[in-house]
């Protein structure tokens, strides 16, 4: 846990310098969508199809400043902070999960009449987009997770016992209760069924690192049980590919979706 989380922080720190727009605190993009137990803020650049960015837990929008620029030219790009993080707030007292992610994305989408769009997700926010898949088959077009898992143990069994000993030790400390149910959602989530994978209909490009935290072979695992999907493995990348290698990224993901 402590190694994703450092490894998620480290790569938004060293590109906050990088930025021209500062994306994720960008007032004459950014907007608010009210729902019943969460203020959702998100920005939208560009024309075209939708194309949806979900950052990694306990972060926000400008996970993906490197790959913004690029992609709104093609797309009309919706970065979205999921609730609970960046500006996104949350005032739900059931534990966070996935799928309620998915269902607020959804209600981005219906608020921006939207019908179908693509999804592009990178760790937590690759998580969201297999969820939102396989429950929301009519709108999902494309999807490309970077990092995702589709079971807590993907990581490992170590590093998932090591989460689990860090929420306790957070809870003796008093640390924030949103931090906590932060972490506590990478420990009881996603639970995907093999069988809820064999029936997504969308078409997923399924993204990993050379040196990822997700295990390679959960990977694979995630490749093969979907049906009309295909991966790639970025060469000497760890598990913060979108960082690491944006170009390369938005290339990639231009042509999936443009072919």
């Amino acid at each position: 846990m402590k190694k994703i989380l450092a490894l998620i922080t480290l790569f938004v720190f060293a590109f906050s310098f990088a930025q021209v727009i500062d994306f994720g605190k960008n007032r004459k993009a950014g907007k608010i969508l009210n729902l019943k137990d969460a203020d959702i803020y998100y920005e939208v650049y560009g024309k075209g199809e939708p194309l949806f960015l979900l950052h990694g837990n306990g972060g926000s929008i400008d996970a993906f400043s490197k790959e913004i620029p690029e992609l709104s030219k093609y797309f009309k790009v919706i970065a979205m902070d999921t609730r609970a993080q960046g500006k996104s707030t949350d005032t739900s007292k059931e534990p966070l999960t996935y799928i309620k992610f998915a269902d607020d994305m959804k209600a981005l989408a219906d608020e921006l009449k939207l019908k179908k769009i693509n999804i592009l997700g990178w760790s937590d926010g690759g998580n969201t987009g297999i969820e939102f898949a396989i429950k929301y088959p009519k709108m999902a077009n494309k999807i490309i997770t970077s990092g995702a898992n589709v079971f807590p143990n993907g990581v490992g069994e170590n590093e998932v016992e090591n989460m689990k000993k860090d929420a306790e030790k957070m809870r003796t400390e008093n640390k924030p209760e949103r931090d906590i149910r932060l972490l506590q959602l990478m420990i009881d989530e996603p639970k995907i069924t093999q069988e809820q994978l064999n029936n997504i209909k969308a078409k997923v490009f399924v993204l990993a690192g050379e040196n990822d935290l997700i295990l390679r072979s959960h990977t694979e695992y995630i490749a093969k049980e979907i049906p009309n999907s295909k991966m790639k493995i970025y060469k000497g990348a760890s598990h913060g590919v979108p960082i690491e290698r944006a170009e390369e990224l938005s290339k990639d993901v231009i042509e999936f979706i443009k072919n």
